[in-house]
């Protein structure tokens, strides 16, 4: 998430240069940005429907943008420890996504219990909670609605359970040093992300319709640009950034036509990339200060949050007044972010005093 991705942050708020320093990536605004981009493209795909506009592709930046990030962090830990630890940062991603995910349960429990029935919002909770829902979601199921969404949660959670032993076995593993080393671990995450997205393009084609699970193509490209840029000084032009919002907008123009499908994934998925490497390694210009804006990056700090509520106000605002999602949007929507920005600050605490338990 999740489209969640705090996992690199620094202590300062300044901006990052055009190319970061080897002891690591610090925090930089403009990828925050990025996930306020992600973030508005998939509600506004939600609160329109059943009208379409092609926002679905917001979940794909943000797969692209949390695989790049994960893998930076644990590449940054091994350069610094000689190692990763796989418990710290399993307990750090439920310190992060843990707190928010059981308070936006245990809220929305009665009323989807009582307008939508109990079996639904029992259900729903335990497929939520142990990130399941890729499962239903792929199946086909419909009765988990208000929790529908939290299908993109548990492609990520599988993703920081498996990733992590993966990259640990490759590190460790190899036995060449240097370059071929880091070129070897690349090969094997680029060729996972292209397996995927292969698979999900032949699943699209003999089926008719898209993978859910197979998604997860996007997160393995991050993985992959991570690895590609580890130890590099290699600089981004500025149609870098200019060709990556083209491919993102590209995703979002014809999935607003055209039923979403593999392509408009990963065309969403490919811009982000682009749009990252740009940021990080191209001159400062307009795309990285317009990302960087003050409320850009506080909607992105609270995008796990807007993700996670968004959708069953949604849900509940339009069984309350018997209409689709477009006829309550207009309410639903500042009320669901506002209820996000309420649980980040109530959460904060409890996952500041969490931090401080984890081994160092």
């Amino acid at each position: 998430m999740t489209v969640t991705g705090t996992a690199v942050t620094g202590t300062g708020r300044t901006q990052a240069p055009a190319r970061p320093r080897a002891q690591g990536l610090g925090y930089v605004p403009a990828l925050d940005g990025i996930r306020a981009l992600a973030i508005t493209l998939v509600v506004a795909y939600h609160a329109v429907m059943p009208l379409h506009f092609g926002g679905a592709g917001g979940v794909d930046v943000f797969f692209a943008l949390s695989g790049f990030l994960i893998t930076t962090l644990l590449l940054q830990e091994h350069e610094a420890r000689g190692r990763i630890s796989l418990r710290r940062f399993y307990l750090r991603r439920a310190v992060r996504l843990y707190p928010a995910l059981v308070i936006m349960l245990a809220v929305v429990f009665v009323p989807v219990a009582v307008l939508m029935g109990l079996g639904n919002a029992a259900w729903g909770s335990v497929m939520a909670l142990f990130y399941l829902m890729p499962l239903g979601a792929e199946a086909g199921e419909d009765l988990l609605s208000a929790y529908a969404h939290t299908w993109t949660l548990g492609i990520e959670e599988w993703f920081y359970f498996l990733w992590p032993i993966a990259l640990v076995l490759l590190l460790h593993g190899a036995r060449v040093i240097g370059r071929r080393r880091k070129w070897g671990t690349f090969a094997v995450a680029g060729t996972a992300a292209v397996a995927l997205a292969v698979s999900a393009l032949a699943v699209e084609a003999s089926s008719g319709h898209m993978s859910f699970i197979l998604r997860a193509f996007g997160l393995m490209a991050g993985c992959a640009l991570a690895l590609a840029l580890h130890r590099s000084e290699t600089a981004a032009r500025p149609w870098h950034g200019l060709a990556g919002l083209a491919l993102i907008a590209f995703s979002v123009v014809r999935s607003s036509f055209f039923p979403l499908s593999t392509l408009d994934t990963l065309a969403a998925a490919a811009g982000t990339l682009l749009v990252i490497f740009a940021i990080l390694r191209g001159p400062d210009g307009a795309l990285r200060r317009v990302l960087s804006w003050r409320p850009f990056t506080y909607v992105g700090q609270i995008s796990y949050e807007i993700y996670l509520w968004h959708y069953p106000v949604l849900c509940v605002a339009g069984v309350i007044a018997h209409t689709d999602f477009v006829g309550v949007g207009w309410a639903a929507v500042p009320l669901g972010f506002g209820l996000a920005a309420a649980a980040h600050a109530a959460a904060k605490p409890l996952m500041r005093w969490l931090r401080a338990k984890l081994p160092a």
